[in-house]
């Protein structure tokens, strides 16, 4: 059984504030990564690729065949050395023509396995179906997936850019503070402004900043000065959690307030009555009671690895302990 991997960060963030760049606590809108899909087919397997009734796998290979000129036979091709795949991409903002992207390859019928195969060309399109990229090349997979999935790193070229709409018709940008900030954060961007941009023109709505780009400014060259301005803002607790190996990192300062948990039946108890945790062995279920004011993500984590969880039941937990208000942190799982 898979066991969950802790990485404790110490955190310091009760002490002071940690000043960091605003374009990492704000987005801008307009400003955005674009997803990009393809439909292509992965060549050179061994045996592992789609089955002979995959009839659209072996139209794939007959229309790239036909392509070069090839009067190519459909019933003669065998598809088991190849698979139909989805490829998927994401565009950063301001990427522009020659810009490598890391690709994601994703089996669509019924292969075994993509490893060992490579990616014929295939266009990449946005939302508005026009081609913004290509990509190609060997694949990585994923073993986790089966290795029905893979990635193919800088595996991409964007052959143009997409248009963004960033600036205003009155030559503002709007700005969004990363809701998981506090409205502390908000009153450390406002003071930011104060102190370097005295004279530029802003209004402030909950968690929206519209700045006014001064005349006789390049509006980009200006955006870049103002995200890579420092701001002071607390830092909040966050816990990130990879479902597929089971690793948990989490800060120093992260507990765990007092809650109940029946889950395949273990009891474990988060609340005043001393810590201690039930079962003999770690394939044993049992019962467990935390101290609120001490219980640490760390703690949690290592007494449910003895109570015999896995972890998928470690991930499920600490999502509903989370949903349910328990755990005070930003949670991502990964």
């Amino acid at each position: 059984m898979k066991k969950v991997v802790f990485l404790l960060v110490v955190s310091m963030a009760w002490l002071w504030a940690e000043p960091v760049e605003l374009k990492y606590i704000v987005s801008v809108e307009g400003l955005s990564f674009n997803p990009l899909i393809g439909y292509g087919i992965v060549i050179g397997l061994k045996g592992t690729g789609d089955s002979e009734g995959g009839s659209q796998t072996k139209e794939f290979l007959a229309r790239i065949a036909n392509h070069f000129g090839i009067q190519a036979n459909i019933e003669k091709f065998k598809p088991k050395n190849a698979a139909v795949v989805m490829v998927m991409a994401d565009v950063p903002p301001f990427a522009q023509t020659g810009n490598r992207l890391d690709v994601r390859v994703a089996s669509v019928f019924d292969a075994k396995s993509l490893e060992g195969g490579e990616l014929v060309v295939t266009p990449l399109l946005g939302g508005d179906n026009e081609m913004y990229a290509v990509a190609s090349g060997k694949l990585v997979v994923d073993s986790s997936s089966k290795s029905v999935s893979g990635t193919i790193l800088q595996g991409a070229i964007v052959q143009k850019p997409i248009p963004q709409t960033w600036l205003q018709t009155d030559r503002s940008v709007i700005l969004h503070l990363d809701p998981n900030y506090s409205f502390d954060a908000m009153m450390a961007v406002e003071k930011m402004l104060q102190r370097d941009f005295s004279d530029t023109e802003y209004t402030l709505e909950n968690y929206t900043i519209k700045i006014k780009i001064p005349e006789g400014e390049q509006p980009s060259q200006w955006l870049g000065r103002l995200l890579a301005k420092k701001v002071d803002v607390p830092q909040v607790p966050s816990i990130t959690i990879d479902s597929k190996t089971g690793m948990v990192v989490a800060g120093g300062d992260v507990v765990v307030t007092e809650a109940a948990v029946v889950y395949q039946g273990s009891q474990i108890t988060i609340g005043s009555g001393g810590f201690s945790w039930g079962g003999s062995s770690s394939s044993q279920k049992g019962s467990a009671q935390v101290l609120p004011a001490s219980t640490t993500i760390q703690e949690l984590v290592t007494g449910l690895n003895q109570l015999g969880m896995s972890a998928q039941d470690v991930v499920k937990i600490l999502q509903l302990l989370h949903k349910n208000g328990n755990i005070k942190a930003r949670l991502q799982v990964l």
